[in-house]
């Protein structure tokens, strides 16, 4: 068994689905701020250490997809895990790996989802990778 974040949000003008990850964010799709917030960098923190730890994997060796919360992770999962074998740094890793994925309707999850890896990427490895500007 693993940490499986359910969650999901969808923008109140576009529809757009997007974790607010931190507080100000605004929707990736359209741009409106909205107030919603959801604390997912720690849940995800979480997950990501109990995987590692009891699987010796980031990647659990099952999965079930319940949520946006769990399908963001899954991606995380599998970035966190090819990130292991490289030796590229992690901002120019993950935007790469992101950048190969068929995103279909939903392009503005490739940057949203980077912005979210930065930040699990910062907890999991105690790194200021953002500037203060870019936060």
């Amino acid at each position: 068994m693993t940490h499986h974040i359910f969650y999901n949000h969808q923008c109140s003008k576009c529809q757009a689905h997007y974790i607010p990850f931190k507080r100000g964010i605004v929707c990736p799709s359209c741009g409106i701020a909205e107030n919603d917030f959801f604390d997912f960098i720690p849940q995800a923190k979480f997950s990501m250490q109990f995987n590692q730890k009891v699987f010796n994997s980031y990647i659990p060796p099952a999965w079930y997809t319940s949520s946006l919360g769990d399908h963001v992770l899954l991606t995380l999962f599998y970035l966190f895990e090819n990130h292991k074998a490289s030796n590229e740094p992690f901002e120019k890793f993950s935007n790469e790996f992101l950048s190969r994925k068929d995103w279909k309707d939903q392009k503005y999850l490739e940057k949203h989802i980077y912005e979210i890896s930065l930040e699990l990427y910062k907890a999991l490895m105690n790194k200021d990778l953002l500037k203060d500007s870019e936060k």
